[in-house]
């Protein structure tokens, strides 16, 4: 091959390439179909400028922690600045470690309230969780984490649901053996002598919100510098 061929076959390889779309270079390899509607929520907050030097606080957590994010935000107006990502993502899904080192990478946590359960099965959190973790320990070395339980679904004629409940017994595993404080959102519900779900069964009222939010609040603020 002379030299002009040899330069016409590169170009046309590099520019190949680059026609190439960018998602076929590096797809995730995730065995399980995602939900059909797949979302995430992030919501960050730090100092103003000329404001109070206050903690940086992350909560994590799928639509639960979405609906009570707020109450916590003011709950804590005065000693801490709250971020949220909310996320639909199941753990397991690399998709979901991603979300959480680009969070992560943006603010210097001092408190990480976490949680994972409703999506997803008992499996995925028996085999994933300890990449969360690491993956929270890594990038934010400095962050104290706190594990919220899970929170039940309403069933018929009230019964437990056995199905949460062996998710927390699964993520339970992982968290006594890293070492992480828990706040039992799981009991706050459970026990509580209000039914607090709204009608469909899964999210919670206000008034149910607002109690699991005043929780998490009491959790974080031991923990805050």
């Amino acid at each position: 091959m002379n030299p002009r061929t040899r330069t016409l076959a590169a170009t046309a390889v590099f520019a190949a390439m680059a026609l190439s779309p960018a998602w076929t270079q590096d797809l995730y390899d995730y065995k399980k179909p995602r939900e059909s509607q797949n979302w995430t929520t992030i919501s960050l907050k730090t100092k103003a400028a000329n404001g109070p030097d206050l903690a940086l606080v992350l909560l994590i957590g799928d639509s639960i922690t979405v609906r009570y994010a707020a109450d916590v935000g003011t709950a804590l107006k005065d000693k801490a600045y709250v971020s949220l990502l909310g996320t639909s993502k199941a753990v397991g899904d690399p998709a979901l470690l991603d979300e959480l080192k680009l969070v992560l990478r943006q603010n210097p946590y001092a408190v990480i309230h976490f949680n994972f359960g409703l999506h997803g099965d008992t499996a995925d959190l028996r085999t994933g969780l300890a990449d969360v973790i690491a993956t929270l320990k890594h990038h934010a070395p400095k962050a104290r984490l706190i594990w919220a339980t899970t929170t039940p679904c309403q069933k018929k004629d009230d019964a437990p649901d056995t199905s949460v409940i062996e998710k927390n017994a699964a993520a339970a595993e992982h968290i006594t053996k890293a070492g992480i404080p828990v706040d039992d959102l799981y009991s706050l519900v459970a026990k509580h002598p209000k039914k607090l779900w709204d009608g469909g069964g899964v999210h919670y009222t206000p008034e149910g919100a607002a109690l699991q939010a005043a929780q998490v609040a009491q959790s974080i603020m031991p923990l805050l510098p």
